[in-house]
């Protein structure tokens, strides 16, 4: 079942004029490749899927693209949020920006979460790449729902005896397509998701 584009937490909100538009323009230019590769995109339904973030001056706040805008093939930093926190105990996001953040703004912080020198995620949806990366017993969550508190468990849980930064590309099992990939700059997150298409077109 596809539920994308829900938004699962509990969201504080102010809207403000565009933000960090240096970060929104990095993340752009990945966001358009991924984009031409269907990675990034929108299902026969108009519900978006695909999310990118950057953190934001080595804090842990981020800028993400914003909630349903999967469908855009380019996006000004109109459609971006700043996350400047999150409480996951309270699973309260707080952000500003012209636009609401993704959805998924809470899988991010669980992997921004995990180490100081994560500095990228990228969220895309794939079936080839969903489906390789679970029958080959890649990185996996739980069954578990995107956007809830068992889906932060399952990543906090994942790394919690192995490097992140050495594995960091897993599958999302209970987020149908679900692919995410991070690194010290999105050029790593990027690289290391292309390696994994390498691998299923094999």
């Amino acid at each position: 079942m596809i539920d994308d584009g829900v938004v699962k937490y509990s969201l504080e909100y102010t809207q403000t004029d565009e933000l960090a538009i240096k970060e929104c323009k990095k993340i752009e230019r990945v966001r358009q490749r991924l984009f031409s590769l269907g990675l990034i995109g929108a299902y026969s339904n108009g519900i978006g899927y695909g999310n990118i973030s950057l953190r934001y001056k080595k804090k842990n706040s981020f800028v993400i693209t914003a909630t349903q805008t999967g469908e855009y093939p380019k996006l000004t930093p109109n459609y971006y949020s700043l996350v400047k926190k999150v409480d996951f105990e309270k699973f309260t996001t707080y952000a500003i920006g012209a636009s609401k953040p993704s959805s998924e703004a809470i899988s991010h912080a669980a992997i921004y979460d995990l180490d100081p020198s994560i500095k990228a995620v990228i969220h895309i949806h794939n079936e080839k790449i969903w489906n390789y990366m679970l029958e080959n017993d890649c990185l996996s969550t739980n069954d578990t729902p995107y956007g809830t508190p068992e889906m932060v468990e399952d990543i906090k849980n994942i790394y919690k005896d192995i490097d992140p930064l050495l594995n960091n590309v897993f599958v999302m099992k209970g987020h149908f397509e679900g692919v995410i990939s991070f690194g010290k700059t999105l050029k790593m997150a990027e690289k290391s998701l292309y390696e994994v298409l390498k691998n299923v077109l094999k």
